[in-house]
């Protein structure tokens, strides 16, 4: 089995977070400007130092009313490339562990959408961040997103979605879609064991108030499809 690795998103002000990190390896960290705030970014890393789970940088839009999940026009993007940069280098600076960047909402799936008419600036933008912070990019592999990590040369972690459905291209299916975020266990237990083989990390969601029961049961596929896990 390939993938050895569960990520959550956390950080964003909801109450899961600390159950999640039993159980997780991996936390994409909000940087306090899509969601949550800059005291609870600082009070999660603490939190995933004490855990012993991977630091991730999770950096959003700066729209907390679609909590960074509304898709951007160009000159929208453009304007919030600064506010990206400036949250990935302030998080380095308490956190220079941090092993890699995952952008969150929109920042992360307006890069891989060929409809998106701000694709390219949505992937200046991730080129800013990349070439800022050196990291490793996870997102899903084969995307445009991806391609321009390895050729910034900072390499790819592959994602899959734990609990969100995909298109026939490989690319979620957008939260606006019905369907587009799966409830149903045995339905996210199965997407599991299709993408076990297939990708580095398993994301599952920290907003939905069936993630941590949802959490327990990725792990437990995972750990039985490898026999032994982490």
């Amino acid at each position: 089995m390939r993938c050895r690795d569960l990520n959550v998103d956390i950080g964003e002000g909801l109450p899961f977070d600390g159950a999640l990190l039993e159980i997780a390896t991996s936390a994409n960290i909000a940087c306090g400007v899509h969601a949550g705030s800059w005291d609870l970014t600082i009070a999660t890393i603490e939190l995933c130092r004490a855990h012993g789970v991977r630091i991730g940088i999770h950096p959003g839009f700066p729209d907390r009313a679609s909590m960074g999940r509304r898709v951007l026009s160009a000159e929208e993007v453009e304007y919030a490339q600064s506010s990206l940069v400036e949250q990935v280098e302030r998080f380095l600076a308490i956190a220079p562990e941090a092993a890699y960047v995952k952008p969150h909402g929109a920042f992360y799936t307006m890069g891989m959408d060929p409809r998106s008419q701000a694709r390219d600036a949505a992937l200046a933008a991730l080129c800013a961040v990349l070439e800022s912070t050196r990291l490793p990019l996870m997102t899903i592999e084969g995307t445009p997103s991806a391609y321009l990590a390895a050729e910034i040369g900072v390499g790819v972690i592959a994602e899959g979605f734990a609990d969100r459905a995909y298109q026939a291209d490989g690319t979620l299916v957008s939260r606006g879609e019905p369907g587009a975020v799966l409830e149903d266990p045995a339905a996210i237990e199965a997407q599991v064991a299709r993408l076990a083989d297939q990708v580095d990390s398993i994301c599952l969601h920290g907003d939905n108030p069936g993630c941590v029961e949802f959490a327990r049961r990725v792990r437990a596929r995972l750990s039985a499809l490898e026999g032994t896990w982490p």
